[in-house]
């Protein structure tokens, strides 16, 4: 087992989660919501702490990677990812207890739908935004997005593998690279088309937002405690 490669995969994909948090600090400056804000900055300082030494020590790591690399990586990666994503719900106090806030994340990064949360409308957006975005995540998987931005050598064929269900993975072109990138290029466009029909349909731009992840991750968070029947037949539909 080549555990410095495992690390270094882990490092960069709490480092893509600290990223992807930026958004909801920026939501929670814009409404003054300075509580949720520093639970999500205080987040990313845990993030930076575990992952930056991380990736120091595994950097130079051989690039032997197999079926069983693969599997180990994947595994860890969403169980760290999941932790850390937690936490933002816990320090901010939102969802009690941290065995809920854990349950909520992984429920979103695993696209299940399923919530602890009785009247999501007591969420601040900042929060509203990282349930819905956890489904967008979850929906393609954070994995493949690191194999289309970074370089992974030999570890792209058994990273896609282990992370796409199904029994076989097989290439749109020659380089996983860029069938990683083609398929989230792809995922990215449904996303933003289904964005722009919320729109037509007079939804407000947050909740447009926030709905167009979870469609996309098919996943089912919203933002409103009746989901969308408040909503007109044509944003149902």
């Amino acid at each position: 087992m080549n555990y410095k490669v495992v690390g270094r995969i882990i490092s960069q994909i709490l480092a893509l989660e600290a990223v992807f948090m930026l958004p909801s600090v920026f939501l929670c400056i814009a409404d003054g919501n300075t509580k949720t804000c520093i639970s999500f900055l205080l987040t990313i300082l845990i993030i930076a702490v575990v992952s930056v030494p991380m990736y120091l020590v595994c950097k130079n790591a051989k690039n032997t990677f197999y079926a069983k690399e693969g599997f180990v990586s994947v595994g860890l990666s969403w169980i760290f990812m999941s932790l850390a994503g937690a936490l933002p719900f816990y320090f901010s106090g939102e969802i009690p207890s941290f065995i809920n806030c854990f349950f909520e994340i992984v429920s979103g990064f695993t696209t299940t739908g399923a919530s602890v949360v009785e009247n999501v409308e007591v969420l601040s957006r900042g929060v509203l935004y990282w349930r819905s975005f956890s489904h967008w995540l979850g929906g393609m998987g954070v994995l493949v997005f690191l194999l289309a931005i970074a370089p992974m050598g030999g570890a792209s064929v058994p990273l896609l593998r282990a992370e796409s269900p199904g029994p076989s993975v097989g290439k749109l072109v020659p380089q996983m690279k860029k069938t990683a990138k083609i398929l989230y290029l792809l995922y990215i466009a449904l996303t933003v088309v289904n964005f722009i029909f919320l729109i037509i349909g007079k939804m407000p731009v947050f909740d447009a937002v926030c709905t167009a992840f979870g469609t996309a991750g098919t996943g089912g968070f919203g933002t409103r405690a009746d989901s969308l029947a408040s909503f007109s037949p044509y944003i149902q539909v």
